[in-house]
């Protein structure tokens, strides 16, 4: 599944693999400061998607990769 989210952030943002990865992986180390801290919220894995331009149906993917699955 990340080989596609890779594809669909680099078609919407219209950068390369490389920098589509830098961008997703700043917004899973964000959404983990937020877990440890104990602020994270529902809307902070739709905002990560919107900041992505991925449906909110990936939604679920940043809580697989915030549980460790």
């Amino acid at each position: 599944m990340q080989g596609n989210i890779i594809s669909l952030i680099c078609n919407s943002c219209g950068c390369g693999q490389t920098e589509a990865q830098e961008y997703l992986d700043s917004e899973i180390r964000y959404l983990r400061e937020l877990q440890e801290t104990d602020d994270l919220r529902e809307d902070d894995m739709e905002t990560a998607c919107l900041n992505l331009g991925l449906d909110l149906d990936y939604r679920e993917y940043f809580i697989n990769r915030l549980a460790g699955a």
